[in-house]
């Protein structure tokens, strides 16, 4: 096992536990009516990426799960991209593949609706790039449900995944992108470090924008930041 390269460890645990670990059945909860290679895709975990500098920072982003896509038949582009990285540390879960998966993760996520809408609101309240941070998902696979799995699978979601993660980190804060991946992280009462809820509202109301500029302050308030 890797010492140094973060996130591996926790990572191996789940390709070790496999995915009815988390959901009781390895097929439970998988999207339907998909072609054998989103199917493959489906059932391959995400595990984000760790950003070179992030030890400066410790900041933790963290999602609910992988969204799917409306694709029903072929990849999307950024898929495309990613997928066979992350299916190759599956399949060989060496140092130099989780290496490759998580850069190859990396370079796609900026390009993903959560990341335009809210990741990167984020990021620029505390004038973090992305080499700064670390991003995950509370729950590292795709389901049929998308966000509303079973509140049995969130369990074993904070137990397998989002808590070995964070011990494994040492994050000085982790933000949770919306109510939901909070919940999963609080599951349990852990030791937490700082723990920032970011408002992933669809609708820019007064009050979700007081919301997250109030994280914001936050953030900055814990990283010792200067606005200007």
């Amino acid at each position: 096992m890797n010492a140094t390269l973060l996130g591996y460890r926790t990572a191996c645990s789940v390709l070790t536990a496999g995915r009815a670990a988390f959901f009781g059945d390895g097929d439970a909860d998988l999207p339907i009516n998909r072609s054998a290679l989103l199917r493959q895709d489906d059932l391959t975990p995400q595990f984000g990426f760790v950003g070179r500098a992030y030890t400066s920072t410790r900041v933790l982003l963290l999602g609910i799960n992988p969204g799917n896509g409306r694709e029903t038949i072929t990849r999307s582009a950024t898929d495309e991209r990613m997928m066979p990285t992350l299916i190759r540390f599956a399949q060989d879960p060496s140092p130099a593949n989780f290496t490759v998966a998580q850069g190859a993760y990396q370079a796609e996520c900026a390009t993903w609706h959560i990341w335009r809408r809210h990741c990167a609101e984020i990021t620029g309240a505390g004038k973090l790039s992305l080499n700064d941070i670390a991003y995950s998902n509370s729950l590292p696979w795709r389901t049929g449900s998308e966000s509303n799995f079973d509140d049995s699978v969130a369990e074993r979601a904070a137990t397998l995944y989002a808590h070995p993660l964070i011990d494994e980190l040492e994050p000085s804060v982790v933000i949770c992108i919306g109510k939901r991946a909070a919940e999963i992280v609080r599951i349990g009462n852990p030791k937490m470090p700082h723990l920032i809820v970011w408002n992933r509202a669809q609708a820019a109301t007064p009050s979700v924008l007081l919301d997250r500029k109030r994280a914001a302050e936050e953030v900055f308030a814990i990283l010792g930041r200067s606005r200007s």
